[in-house]
């Protein structure tokens, strides 16, 4: 059992979507307008780039804000542990400070501060 269809409207059809069409030209100019004027605006809003600023420029080269924060705790750190107990520091550094500052030490006596305050200035 056969079926024979009648394909003529659809050959039609089909040949006439291959045609080539010229789209008017008014439309043309339209769309090529309307091409311009978006370009135009998308121009217009693009952001100038910033500079980056000398700070900027030093926390990259430092490895990041991760790295600065964690070199200031350390300093920090030192900072709290070498005035808190000055004599603990020479501990562990095995008598290298002591060596190190002509055996003066870390810190003065407050003695003698005391005792150089009373020949300057008398009785205070």
């Amino acid at each position: 059992m056969t079926i024979e269809r009648d394909d003529a409207a659809l050959e039609a059809a089909l040949a006439a979507a291959r045609g080539r069409t010229i789209p008017p030209d008014d439309l043309v100019a339209r769309v090529l307008a309307d091409a311009a004027r978006v370009q135009a605006e998308q121009m217009a809003a693009a952001p100038a780039p910033r500079r980056a600023g000398w700070v900027q420029g030093l926390v990259a080269g430092m490895g990041g804000w991760r790295a600065v924060s964690g070199v200031s705790l350390a300093g920090v750190a030192g900072l709290a542990m070498g005035f808190a107990a000055p004599d603990l520091v020479d501990a562990w550094s095995g008598g290298q400070i002591w060596a190190l500052s002509g055996g003066a030490g870390t810190m003065p006596e407050i003695g003698a501060l005391w005792d150089g305050a009373w020949e300057e200035f008398g009785d205070v």
